[in-house]
């Protein structure tokens, strides 16, 4: 009996019934996709990549944006982009309290850096962190190194400022 039992066994892990471990989570990339149409041979887009867009192509302003994080813990849930005189920062407004300060940067890089360099929050009257940080440009990822409170070392964040919700008269007429 238990020679019947092992070959069914192994019969039940050769034929790759058994459960398969998952997938590892990965990162997706927006990239600029072509697809023909077989019926019509007609080249059609199926996402783009928006243009990487400087201070210098933007009216000095202060314009709400949406940021995308790498990291469901680094939760941005409000954001305001303020452009002036060729430079841009983002206030971005925290989901929770979790996070000390944060390094424009990689953890590894905010461990050599100076103090100073790191950007504490700011607490709004509702209690909402804040983070003011400089934005190289929009569209473009940017490494983001976040000290966490509990774990008390950096985390190394990817972000995204996007361009997406700015309006029309935001950008530079030439």
């Amino acid at each position: 009996m238990k020679r019947i039992f092992v070959l069914f066994l192994a019969i039940f892990l050769l034929s790759g019934c058994a459960a398969k471990p998952a997938e590892p989570e990965t990162t997706a990339v927006s990239t600029t996709v072509e697809t023909t149409v077989p019926e019509t041979t007609e080249t059609v887009p199926e996402e783009t990549v928006p243009p990487v867009i400087y201070a210098d192509q933007l009216v000095d302003g202060v314009y709400e944006i949406a940021v995308d994080s790498s990291s469901s813990m680094f939760k941005v849930v409000h954001c305001e982009l303020t452009v002036s005189e060729g430079s841009m920062t983002a206030a971005m407004t925290m989901s929770g309290d979790g996070y000390g300060m944060v390094y424009m940067g990689t953890g590894e890089a905010a461990l050599a850096a100076d103090e100073t360099s790191y950007i504490p929050f700011v607490l709004t009257e509702a209690g909402a962190k804040v983070f003011t940080v400089p934005v190289e440009a929009l569209n473009m990822e940017l490494d983001c190194a976040a000290w966490s409170i509990n774990k008390e070392k950096w985390y190394d964040r990817t972000l995204v400022f996007e361009s997406a919700q700015l309006p029309a008269e935001a950008f530079v007429q030439e």
